[in-house]
């Protein structure tokens, strides 16, 4: 009688243990993994983590970029003709958007890694959309571009795509920021993405070109 209840409890114990393990390995299962896909992998790409400068002789260098010349974050709506929540630009737009600043020409770059997402680009079957809003100020020619370049282990380039610049006559020589898209295959050498944003000054003391909700979005298909 001893021996089959010890055995029964044996098998309770070792039941009960499996159940354990099991429910481990679902709840592992379960657990989302990390991601690139479908979000935005640019760190702030709206210029909205700081506050943004209140003058065109202050300048406020964007958390998550590192910059040259006078990039900075702009307050939408300063004094001086930059654009406000009335000009042609995002939906979206929050409080600042980025300025070249009193310089001739102003950049602001950011690396992202791709490491979390090289099997699947690998594959080449990852694709990527680059947007942003670029545009200036009245009929002036100061712009704006954006420009991802892949980049392999090596740190050789390997596909690279730009947007803009947006000229005064796509304005209607107004103060304002038009949307530009462009969408590949992520290629499949790629361990990294380059994003540089460029302002180039062509008249005037301050660099008018201008940029908002710049996005580097991933999709597995």
């Amino acid at each position: 009688m001893e021996e089959k209840i010890t055995h029964s409890y044996r098998y309770i114990a070792v039941a009960a243990i499996g159940a354990v393990l099991l429910g481990t390995v679902f709840a592992v299962s379960a657990a989302p993994a990390t991601s690139q896909f479908g979000r935005n992998l640019v760190v702030n790409g709206g210029a909205e983590a700081n506050v943004g400068a209140s003058s065109d002789t202050q300048i406020v260098k964007p958390s998550g970029w590192t910059t040259t010349g006078q990039f900075t974050a702009v307050q939408y709506g300063i004094p001086g003709g930059f654009p406000d929540r009335n000009s042609f630009g995002p939906k979206h737009r929050g409080k600042n958007d980025f300025e070249g600043g009193n310089a001739a020409r102003s950049t602001a770059t950011q690396t992202i890694s791709l490491r979390p997402s090289l099997a699947a680009i690998k594959t080449g079957t990852v694709r990527y959309t680059f947007s942003a809003w670029l545009g200036g100020w009245s009929n002036q020619d100061d712009d704006a571009t954006a420009t991802v370049t892949f980049r392999n282990a090596s740190g050789a380039s390997v596909g690279s795509a730009t947007l803009g610049p947006v000229t005064p006559q796509q304005r209607q020589d107004a103060t304002g920021l038009l949307y530009r898209s462009r969408s590949g295959r992520v290629p499949k050498a790629a361990t990294q993405a380059i994003v540089t944003v460029v302002f180039t000054r062509y008249e005037g003391t301050y660099n008018d070109g201008s940029a908002d909700n710049i996005s580097l979005v991933l999709e597995l298909r």
